[in-house]
């Protein structure tokens, strides 16, 4: 049978006054043989008092032996300093005795019913009721555990609430151009006498809507591709000069058609260890955000150098742009966030979020800057350079 940890804790305390008990027994047992003793002896001596004459010859030669002998002293405790010094020693025991269980019993019983109050409230905490806390003060362990379940417990509520707006979010993403799709074709079933040029310009909406579904389908992969094996990507070195350098081409001709003017600054070290995959997307992601928001005929520069102890590489990515305010910078990298000024436009909400996975991913930071009075929106991404050479 398996006893419980109040059992336990209980027999351990019993265990615990059975021995001391026993200790004192034998204390006790020793005194009175100590003192048994000496009246034994006293007694032997009273019924050879003949002897005594040559007993006392033999201690006034002690000298003879040296300075260092000395004969032995013997002790006989009285009746009434024999029980004083029982009744003291018993006293003294038992009352040590007494506070040290009694000590135990209450703190045993305090921690007995913190961890009571404990199992209640965990028991009543579930999805709905995530919000309940356990609040215990205190330094002891018990206290410092319900602190770690009440910060886990946060963290938990945290994720739950960032997964139910997720899918909240994904649903309405993905439920748009099934609309819009669904209402194309019905117009076109209801509708008699549909000319060729009306059923393609149909076509030309219900193409673009899927177009925006797979859209939106491959970059929900890609996350959870990044959530899943990010970190666990082999790594390689790579010259993220290279990458910079290879974006900007692939870019060039939308830069002309916004007429922008690129100013590109490169200089320092630019070897870090990563994917040179996630990379790639890292840069797109920044640039076509860069180029997609950017108020025509304006510059968008774009720079790549190392911090002053050179220890990190960072990337910075800056453009005019009219489509967000200072107060949407703590939630622009949340998934599926747009601005109220973006919200027309065809963006997923979900290429800063890819692009914050990615840095994670590669032990950096990413971070977002607004200057109200030049209206430029800075994107700075912070990576460990390679030591390796």
């Amino acid at each position: 049978m398996k006893l419980t940890l109040r059992s336990k804790i209980l027999l351990w305390f019993g265990i615990i006054i059975l021995i001391s008990f026993i200790l004192y027994g034998f204390l006790i047992y020793f005194v009175y043989s100590f003192n048994l003793r000496g009246e034994k002896y006293m007694a032997d001596i009273a019924e050879h008092l003949e002897d005594l004459d040559e007993i006392n010859i033999r201690l006034r030669g002690i000298d003879e032996f040296g300075p260092f002998f000395k004969p032995p002293i013997i002790t006989i405790l009285s009746p009434g300093l024999f029980m004083r010094m029982f009744y003291t020693i018993t006293g003294g025991g038992l009352l040590i005795i007494i506070i040290s269980v009694s000590g135990g019993f209450l703190i045993l019983r305090r921690m007995l019913r913190r961890i009571d109050f404990i199992t209640r409230n965990v028991e009543e905490i579930d999805e709905k009721r995530l919000h309940l806390r356990l609040n215990l003060k205190g330094k002891d362990p018990i206290s410092n555990m319900a602190r770690v379940f009440d910060n886990m417990l946060d963290k938990i509520e945290s994720s739950f609430k960032n997964q139910k707006q997720f899918i909240q979010n994904t649903s309405h993403e993905l439920n748009t151009p099934l609309t819009v799709i669904k209402t194309k074709i019905d117009v076109l079933k209801q509708k008699k006498g549909t000319t060729k040029k009306e059923y393609m310009e149909a076509m030309e909406i219900v193409n673009s809507e899927i177009v925006r579904l797979s859209g939106i389908t491959e970059e929900l992969l890609t996350l959870s591709e990044l959530d899943k094996n990010g970190r666990t990507t082999n790594f390689t070195r790579i010259d993220l000069k290279k990458v910079l350098k290879k974006m900007i081409e692939l870019f060039e001709s939308r830069f002309i058609s916004k007429d922008l003017k690129i100013d590109t600054r490169i200089a320092g070290d630019s070897f870090i260890l990563g994917s040179k995959l996630q990379m790639e997307q890292l840069f797109f992601n920044l640039m076509d955000n860069a180029v997609k928001y950017s108020v025509p005929e304006k510059e968008l520069t774009i720079s790549l150098n190392n911090d002053k102890d050179k220890k990190m590489l960072i990337l910075n990515v800056t453009n005019i742009s009219n489509m967000i305010k200072k107060k949407d910078l703590p939630y622009i990298f949340d998934r599926f966030y747009k601005t109220s000024a973006v919200i027309d436009k065809r963006g997923f909400g979900l290429g800063l979020s890819i692009s914050k996975k990615i840095t994670e991913n590669h032990n950096g930071r990413i971070k977002a800057d607004y200057n109200k009075n030049k209206r430029e929106i800075t994107f700075r991404v912070f990576l460990p350079l390679s030591k390796e050479k």
